[in-house]
């Protein structure tokens, strides 16, 4: 152990040599950040670009040009189309974070075994959650439809899907799943897989409306170009609906997911169970 490989003798002081890079790279850049923030316009400065040339485009225009009178929307799925889809990948990459951090630290989550292992609600909740969920699962898609002309969005009705799904599984806990008993698969809804799937789907379908407007003489993202039929702001205003659809499956499912790997194979103490009982739980 610790032998260099043949041919290399080993390089001396190395350690020694990245903790002093390290410490020198740290205050540059820090007295970087520092000397650029001082340059930055006062905040609310009328005078500043943000004030004088994008605010008045995106006030003035964006209804015409989008074809979304919801300002935001029409900023977060077109004007900014590609910061979006980085927010997007974030959050799926932070689900499956847990699910491999998890995974390595003994939980080894398991696709059908998706859920709680056992319900812990009783008839009030069961009665309360049969008329709940699906009032919040159509609010989610509401929310998202009437993105364009409300407040909402992909990211709001996503969370709240998945807050639906994480009720569900909560309340119910395992079923019966057609004749055979499947204890460990969730009442209703995606199990660990298929929300992988859903998270998966609209990473997809956000990165294939991109190449689509490629394929059709656009730049990626650009939307216009896609023949949609219509005028070009309402070309835009379906293409945006895909793209607010495609973040809604990715955080709907990414959130399934986090709670998915959060409580397979776990007691309702919070202690492992061992390996091999999940099916008995």
């Amino acid at each position: 152990m610790g032998t260099a490989p043949p041919g290399r003798p080993p390089a001396p002081g190395t350690p020694r040599v990245r903790r002093l890079l390290g410490a020198a790279a740290f205050p540059a850049l820090f007295v970087g950040l520092v000397v650029g923030m001082t340059q930055l316009p006062e905040f609310g400065d009328p005078a500043s670009p943000a004030s004088t040339h994008l605010s008045p485009r995106f006030i003035e225009d964006a209804a015409a040009e989008t074809g979304a009178a919801n300002m935001v929307t029409a900023v977060l799925a077109d004007y900014r189309g590609y910061d979006t889809l980085g927010e997007a990948a974030v959050i799926f990459a932070a689900g499956l974070g847990c699910l491999v951090i998890l995974a390595a630290a003994g939980a080894r989550p398991d696709p059908p075994g998706a859920g709680m292992s056992h319900p812990f609600g009783s008839v009030v909740l069961d009665a309360a959650t049969r008329i709940l969920v699906p009032v919040v699962l159509l609010f989610a898609v509401y929310v998202l439809i009437h993105g364009h002309v409300s407040p909402g969005g992909g990211f709001q009705g996503g969370v709240l899907f998945g807050s639906g799904l994480i009720m569900m599984r909560l309340v119910w806990g395992p079923a019966h799943e057609g004749r055979a008993h499947q204890p460990a698969v969730p009442a209703f809804g995606p199990g660990l897989r298929g929300s992988l799937v859903l998270a998966c789907a609209g990473i997809l379908a956000y990165v294939g409306i991109g190449l689509a407007a490629m394929a059709f003489g656009g730049e990626f993202l650009n939307y216009g170009t896609l023949p949609l039929g219509g005028d070009p702001a309402h070309v835009r205003e379906l293409a945006t609906l895909g793209i607010e659809a495609a973040v809604f499956l990715t955080v709907a499912g990414t959130v399934a997911v986090l709670f998915d790997t959060i409580s397979i194979g776990m007691r309702e103490s919070g202690a492992p169970l061992p390996p091999g009982d999940g099916d008995s739980a």
